[in-house]
């Protein structure tokens, strides 16, 4: 299923300002976005969330797991110093980030994905992932997500269950859990946890299908 998309742009402009702009839905006292007027570190903008007091929804108002991922990042290679313009979200164990190159990074505490199951072709596409303690990241495309059918939710659960999961939390009116590429025109599942194997059985089993694939090549 493929769907005209706009584009997504952003443009530097070293003159503005890179302090962090709070945005917070009034109707239910909490945080909706916190945006920079030009890219600033992944690292700048954990700090950012550490120290303000006003950024608590999800996993963000936990000061001491945003600090541990400093901790543990700080170990990993350049990703803390990637750039990044928007805290687009905060849920119960993941921080997302948009790029300005239009990309998204997701920092979880713990694995995102149930059981480690594989990334599937209904999972948004995740161009790179690591881990370091137990903090993971991932990168990946962001998608679209403005004035999209219901029905488009009907399709990514039929292609879950197509490919062998239950689907989990998302329901007929569930649109925030999924996204249009601009690339492509694709929908995409954005939560891997909507997508859980049938049984630990079946966990089991997959695995082990994998591991045998592996060996023989």
């Amino acid at each position: 299923m493929k769907i005209n998309a706009g584009t997504n742009k952003y443009t530097k402009n070293h003159n503005i300002s890179a302090s962090p702009r709070v945005f917070t839905d009034e109707s239910r006292g909490y945080v909706q976005s916190v945006e920079y007027g030009r890219p600033v570190t992944l690292k700048k903008a954990l700090y950012d969330i550490k120290q303000n007091p006003k950024i608590n929804e999800g996993i963000a108002g936990h000061k001491p797991i945003v600090q541990r991922f400093i901790d543990d990042l700080n170990l990993y290679g350049k990703i803390l110093n990637k750039k990044i313009i928007k805290m687009l979200g905060s849920g119960s164990s993941a921080i997302t980030f948009e790029t300005p190159d239009g990309k998204v990074i997701k920092i979880t505490d713990g694995r995102h994905v149930p059981l480690d199951r594989p990334l599937e072709a209904f999972d948004v596409p995740v161009f790179k992932k690591g881990k370091s303690g137990k903090t993971y990241f991932y990168i990946e495309e962001k998608l679209l997500q403005h004035n999209m059918p219901d029905y488009l939710v009907e399709i990514i659960r039929d292609r879950i269950i197509a490919a062998g999961y239950r689907t989990s939390d998302l329901y007929r009116y569930d649109l925030h859990q999924i996204g249009i590429s601009a690339k492509n025109g694709d929908v995409y599942l954005l939560d891997p946890e909507c997508a859980r194997y049938k049984t630990i059985f079946h966990a089991l089993f997959d695995k082990t299908m994998h591991f045998i694939k592996k060996i023989k090549v």
